[in-house]
């Protein structure tokens, strides 16, 4: 983010500062405020209204005009060309994979889709008519107990097997999550199944009959949580630094901490305009939906987020 203009702050009893206007490539400019400390003032926006509280170059969200931009890339291309794990590749490393990176992507994700076969112990101390988000909760942030060997969020090895680790069996566990609330028995994950075919098999299988997913459905259930990657600057995410601060856990804490945040009615909303935007999902019977390989092109990247709402689809 550029900084080439201030503005001035006088206060009644005559000190002044200057502060830093910024400006990065999407959004409002923001004044930099952290000197205000110097005249021993903090500022008060509780509802983080008017407050950006990192520099981004990752994602760019503007909730009320339906703006959202993932490394510099418009959703909605993202969402007629791309699946959801090539978008997932492109926020981890900052770029689209090629083909060779795609597929060895999708491989790495699938060799990490099981998990241990001790925490299906964990649902049964959950009633059946528990809220599946509070189920997930509980057994997202029980990962950390079986994966000693990746906590430390500073080494860059630990922070890239955490997240393939939790891309790969999220699934899985909200699969087991609706199970259990249904009381049907879990279904394991299936390695020659694409990523969404695997949740809709975990999902909606029954070990008495054979399951093929329905391909229209695959493909709209693939771009909806392209919408729900990263929302970098939502008022769940600015929380996550909190739950994190003093966790020696966090990366897998702080992932349940989002899911808690969004399991309530509040979350969310203005995804709808993304998808109405997008067009990415199957409308009336027989309706198309592009398919993959296209790819979109690029915004340059850009250096500043905005805060959005978001709320679970129906």
């Amino acid at each position: 983010m550029e900084s080439k203009r201030v503005a001035t702050l006088t206060l009644d009893d005559g000190r002044s500062i200057e502060l830093p206007i910024l400006s990065g490539t999407l959004g409002p400019d923001v004044i930099d405020i952290h000197n205000l400390s110097k005249l021993g003032l903090f500022t008060y926006d509780p509802a983080f209204f008017v407050t950006a509280s990192c520099s981004s170059k990752i994602a760019f969200i503007d909730g009320d005009a339906g703006l959202l931009y993932y490394r510099g890339y418009p959703i909605e291309q993202l969402a007629k060309q791309s699946n959801f794990l090539e978008v997932s590749y492109l926020l981890l490393n900052g770029e689209l994979p090629d083909a060779a990176q795609k597929t060895a992507f999708e491989t790495r994700v699938k060799e990490h889709t099981m998990v241990h076969d001790q925490m299906n112990k964990f649902f049964t101390g959950f009633r059946r008519d528990a809220h599946p988000m509070a189920v997930m909760v509980g057994v997202v942030g029980a990962l950390s107990a079986f994966y000693h060997d990746s906590l430390d969020i500073n080494n860059p090895e630990h922070r890239e097997i955490s997240a393939m680790r939790m891309l790969a069996k999220v699934p899985t566990i909200a699969a087991m999550a609706h199970k259990y609330h249904t009381g049907f028995p879990f279904m394991y994950p299936k390695n020659r199944l694409s990523y969404v075919e695997n949740l809709m098999q975990m999902m909606f299988a029954i070990p008495a009959e054979d399951y093929e997913p329905n391909p229209v459905l695959v493909r709209a259930l693939d771009r909806i949580p392209i919408l729900h990657a990263d929302q970098e600057q939502s008022r769940f995410e600015r929380g996550e630094p909190v739950c994190l601060h003093r966790f020696r856990h966090r990366r897998i804490v702080g992932a349940g901490a989002r899911r808690r945040e969004r399991g309530g009615a509040e979350h969310a909303g203005k995804r709808r305009r993304y998808i109405a935007r997008a067009g990415i999902c199957a409308g009336r019977e027989g309706q198309e939906i592009p398919p993959d390989g296209l790819r979109p092109s690029r915004l340059q990247e850009h250096g500043s987020a905005r805060l959005g709402d978001a709320r679970n689809l129906p």
